[in-house]
């Protein structure tokens, strides 16, 4: 999956692109734990990589909250330094 640069248009210094990129990181890992879940006959392994893929979905239900919070602060923030730039 190739990563395009893009530029964050708050004043967040990339924090958004930040939590993006673990987020999309959280989601490979899923799919990597699934597919050795998906390969392996031991219970246990089986079971331990479904605890995994379920803390990394935590992980990134935890970072779109966080991601939709600082991005509502940071509009907030962007709306005041755009009228002291009027």
């Amino acid at each position: 999956m190739p990563n395009e640069p893009s530029q964050c248009a708050h004043s967040c210094k990339e924090l958004c692109r930040a939590l993006e990129l673990a987020s999309q990181r959280e989601k490979e890992a899923i799919l990597q734990y699934g597919a050795f879940r998906d390969e392996c006959s031991y219970p246990d392994v089986k079971i331990l990589l479904n605890e995994l893929i379920i803390m990394r979905q935590k992980s990134i239900t935890l970072l779109e909250e966080t991601k939709a919070l600082l991005r509502t602060k940071f509009d907030v923030l962007d709306q005041i330094r755009e009228g002291f730039d009027m």
